[in-house]
């Protein structure tokens, strides 16, 4: 009896292909329309939102939507529920999580100027409902962010302030009557070259001040801070060093030149930074202009 060859190779690719195409298929018949049919209920429901906002009868109906759903779906929202959550779980009856979701789309595109007649088409230009919700979020956890590191920076400032100082600089009379001051710069920039011969650092130009190039500085003290803060488990200090692109030598010898010479020390600063309490500058303090 003659054998069959079967190329198997050939029998897995094309069960993957028509696997491929079934999937292509439902897809383009259930997910896809399902997905515009919710776009669509979307626009629905911030329609209902938008003629809400407009009646005088504004709160006796959202009172009434209230008591509706807690009397007959045991739904209860508070007071001070968004109209949007509340059209939302009127309409769907979704859980709390789901409900937020959908209130948040709404929330966001109200708050970018879309309207029910356009919210279809800007949900599909962002991509769908999740990135919608994803990329406000995204945006506002930056923010947040950006907050939290400016803290740190004026608690920084104010430490520094209070610090004992490194060293003193002496300026020719020209220089020290004419260097350059600006309200969101707290410090002065100097540019400073060490002379072999003397032995000694001489400052050879005074930066124009920009609070960008002092945000810089200082976030780079900080991550030096950080990382020294961590150099007594060696393992995780060459770690974060490799991470950051930081040469462990000139690491320490920041540290010592700051007057740190062991973790501990490092770590006190950090603390001391932290607890640093921030204040309001005297209102007498003369005002100076915006340096960029």
């Amino acid at each position: 009896m003659k054998k069959i060859k079967v190329d198997i190779k050939h029998t897995i690719i094309t069960h993957a292909d028509l696997l491929a195409k079934r999937h292509e298929d439902y897809v383009g018949e259930f997910v896809t329309r399902a997905n515009d049919e919710l776009y669509a209920i979307l626009a629905e429901l911030l329609a209902l939102h938008e003629q809400i906002e407009t009646l005088a009868q504004r709160d006796k109906i959202i009172k009434q939507m209230r008591k509706h759903m807690r009397e007959n779906f045991n739904i209860k929202t508070q007071s001070n529920t968004k109209t949007t959550s509340l059209v939302v779980r009127y309409v769907t009856k979704a859980t709390r999580k789901t409900a937020h979701v959908y209130g948040r789309v709404l929330d966001i595109a109200i708050s970018q100027g879309i309207t029910s007649a356009t919210l279809v088409d800007y949900i599909k230009a962002q991509g769908g409902i999740d990135r919608v919700r994803k990329a406000v979020d995204s945006a506002e956890t930056k923010h947040e962010q950006s907050k939290r590191e400016k803290l740190i920076q004026r608690q920084l400032i104010m430490y520094l302030e209070q610090n004992v100082t490194l060293g003193a600089v002496h300026f020719n009379e020209a220089t020290r009557k004419n260097l350059p001051h600006a309200s969101d710069v707290a410090f002065t920039h100097l540019l400073c070259k060490f002379n072999h011969a003397t032995m000694q650092h001489e400052i050879v130009s005074v930066v124009y001040p920009t609070s960008t190039l002092e945000a810089q500085a200082l976030g780079a003290h900080l991550t030096m801070l950080e990382v020294a803060s961590q150099s007594e488990d060696h393992t995780k200090f060459y770690a974060l060093c490799k991470e950051l692109g930081m040469n462990m030598d000139i690491l320490h010898r920041c540290m010592y030149s700051n007057n740190m010479a062991t973790v501990e020390d490092a770590i006190k600063v950090v603390q001391a930074i932290n607890a640093t309490k921030l204040r309001r500058p005297p209102s007498s303090q003369p005002k100076l202009k915006l340096a960029a």
